[in-house]
Protein backbone atom coordinates (compact mmCIF):
# COMPACT_ATOMS: atom_id res chain seq x y z
CA UNK A 1 0.00 0.00 0.00
CA UNK A 2 1.31 3.13 -0.89
CA UNK A 3 0.75 6.42 0.86
CA UNK A 4 -0.08 9.79 -0.67
CA UNK A 5 1.44 12.00 1.70
CA UNK A 6 -0.24 14.93 -0.51
CA UNK A 7 -4.01 13.68 -0.18
CA UNK A 8 -3.09 12.86 3.43
CA UNK A 9 -1.91 16.55 3.86
CA UNK A 10 -4.73 17.63 2.50
CA UNK A 11 -7.55 15.59 3.95
CA UNK A 12 -6.13 16.99 7.50
CA UNK A 13 -6.06 20.91 6.62
CA UNK A 14 -9.89 20.10 5.56
CA UNK A 15 -10.53 18.78 8.58
CA UNK A 16 -8.21 20.99 10.64
CA UNK A 17 -10.04 24.17 9.09
CA UNK A 18 -13.96 22.28 9.66
CA UNK A 19 -12.57 22.13 13.32
CA UNK A 20 -11.96 25.62 13.49
CA UNK A 21 -15.43 26.79 12.10
CA UNK A 22 -16.87 24.81 14.49
CA UNK A 23 -14.78 26.13 17.54
CA UNK A 24 -16.24 29.61 16.48
CA UNK A 25 -19.81 28.95 15.39
CA UNK A 26 -20.26 26.60 18.41
CA UNK A 27 -18.98 29.10 21.65
CA UNK A 28 -21.89 31.58 21.90
CA UNK A 29 -19.35 33.90 23.43
CA UNK A 30 -16.80 33.92 20.47
CA UNK A 31 -19.24 35.41 18.38
CA UNK A 32 -21.04 37.81 20.45
CA UNK A 33 -17.89 39.09 22.01
CA UNK A 34 -15.66 38.81 19.29
CA UNK A 35 -16.88 38.08 15.61
CA UNK A 36 -20.05 40.54 15.83
CA UNK A 37 -18.37 43.25 16.85
CA UNK A 38 -15.67 43.32 15.05
CA UNK A 39 -18.18 42.90 11.56
CA UNK A 40 -19.95 45.71 13.01
CA UNK A 41 -16.71 47.98 13.16
CA UNK A 42 -15.55 47.11 10.06
CA UNK A 43 -19.64 46.45 8.37
CA UNK A 44 -18.27 42.70 6.76
CA UNK A 45 -20.95 39.68 6.94
CA UNK A 46 -20.58 37.59 9.60
CA UNK A 47 -19.03 35.03 7.39
CA UNK A 48 -16.31 36.99 6.41
CA UNK A 49 -14.66 37.76 9.70
CA UNK A 50 -15.57 33.92 10.82
CA UNK A 51 -13.18 33.53 7.61
CA UNK A 52 -10.48 35.79 8.13
CA UNK A 53 -10.35 34.25 12.16
CA UNK A 54 -9.89 30.65 10.48
CA UNK A 55 -7.41 31.58 8.24
CA UNK A 56 -4.98 33.75 10.58
CA UNK A 57 -5.62 31.81 14.04
CA UNK A 58 -5.15 28.26 14.71
CA UNK A 59 -7.35 26.11 16.97
CA UNK A 60 -5.81 27.28 20.39
CA UNK A 61 -5.96 30.98 20.09
CA UNK A 62 -9.47 30.57 18.68
CA UNK A 63 -10.21 29.21 22.32
CA UNK A 64 -8.09 32.14 23.67
CA UNK A 65 -9.86 34.90 21.72
CA UNK A 66 -12.89 35.04 24.51
CA UNK A 67 -10.55 36.26 26.82
CA UNK A 68 -8.60 38.94 23.87
CA UNK A 69 -12.31 40.05 23.67
CA UNK A 70 -12.23 41.22 27.60
CA UNK A 71 -8.95 42.74 27.02
CA UNK A 72 -9.65 44.54 23.90
CA UNK A 73 -12.74 45.83 25.89
CA UNK A 74 -10.64 47.35 28.44
CA UNK A 75 -8.20 48.56 26.30
CA UNK A 76 -10.07 50.15 24.09
CA UNK A 77 -12.11 51.97 26.48
CA UNK A 78 -8.85 52.98 28.23
CA UNK A 79 -8.09 54.96 24.65
CA UNK A 80 -11.48 56.48 24.54
CA UNK A 81 -11.15 57.94 28.04
CA UNK A 82 -7.72 59.49 26.81
CA UNK A 83 -9.14 61.35 23.99
CA UNK A 84 -12.38 62.27 26.10
CA UNK A 85 -10.64 63.87 29.00
CA UNK A 86 -7.63 64.93 27.04
CA UNK A 87 -5.30 62.65 29.09
CA UNK A 88 -3.09 62.21 26.64
CA UNK A 89 -2.68 66.12 26.31
CA UNK A 90 -2.75 66.58 30.01
CA UNK A 91 -0.24 64.47 31.08
CA UNK A 92 1.61 63.52 28.20
CA UNK A 93 2.40 66.44 26.33
CA UNK A 94 1.75 69.42 28.85
CA UNK A 95 2.71 67.35 32.52
CA UNK A 96 -0.07 69.29 34.42
CA UNK A 97 -0.28 65.60 35.70
CA UNK A 98 1.60 62.59 36.25
CA UNK A 99 1.47 59.68 33.95
CA UNK A 100 0.69 57.53 37.62
CA UNK A 101 -2.72 59.75 38.07
CA UNK A 102 -3.59 59.58 34.31
CA UNK A 103 -3.59 55.84 34.85
CA UNK A 104 -5.23 56.03 38.18
CA UNK A 105 -8.48 57.78 36.39
CA UNK A 106 -8.06 56.42 33.50
CA UNK A 107 -8.44 52.70 35.36
CA UNK A 108 -11.08 54.35 37.19
CA UNK A 109 -13.71 54.87 35.16
CA UNK A 110 -13.17 51.80 32.75
CA UNK A 111 -13.33 49.87 36.12
CA UNK A 112 -16.71 51.66 36.64
CA UNK A 113 -17.95 51.08 33.59
CA UNK A 114 -17.37 47.42 32.49
CA UNK A 115 -16.77 46.10 36.10
CA UNK A 116 -19.43 47.94 38.14
CA UNK A 117 -21.94 48.74 35.32
CA UNK A 118 -22.11 52.42 35.65
CA UNK A 119 -23.39 54.34 32.43
CA UNK A 120 -20.05 55.13 30.53
CA UNK A 121 -21.23 59.09 30.50
CA UNK A 122 -21.59 59.04 34.48
CA UNK A 123 -18.31 57.42 34.92
CA UNK A 124 -16.47 59.65 32.72
CA UNK A 125 -17.93 62.75 34.63
CA UNK A 126 -16.63 60.74 37.87
CA UNK A 127 -13.17 60.97 35.66
CA UNK A 128 -13.68 64.42 34.96
CA UNK A 129 -14.08 65.56 38.66
CA UNK A 130 -11.35 64.01 39.69
CA UNK A 131 -8.65 65.09 36.90
CA UNK A 132 -10.12 69.02 37.79
CA UNK A 133 -9.23 68.45 41.37
CA UNK A 134 -5.64 67.18 40.55
CA UNK A 135 -5.22 70.44 38.57
CA UNK A 136 -6.12 72.84 40.87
Amino acid sequence: MKLNISEIDKTQCSGSLEQKYNIIKNNRYIMEEVIVPIAKALKLPLEEVVDIFVKKYDGAALYESHAFAEQAKMACLGRRVDVDLGLCWISDFYGLISKKEADIIRKKVVEDTLMHGVPYKKALEKGRLLLTELLK
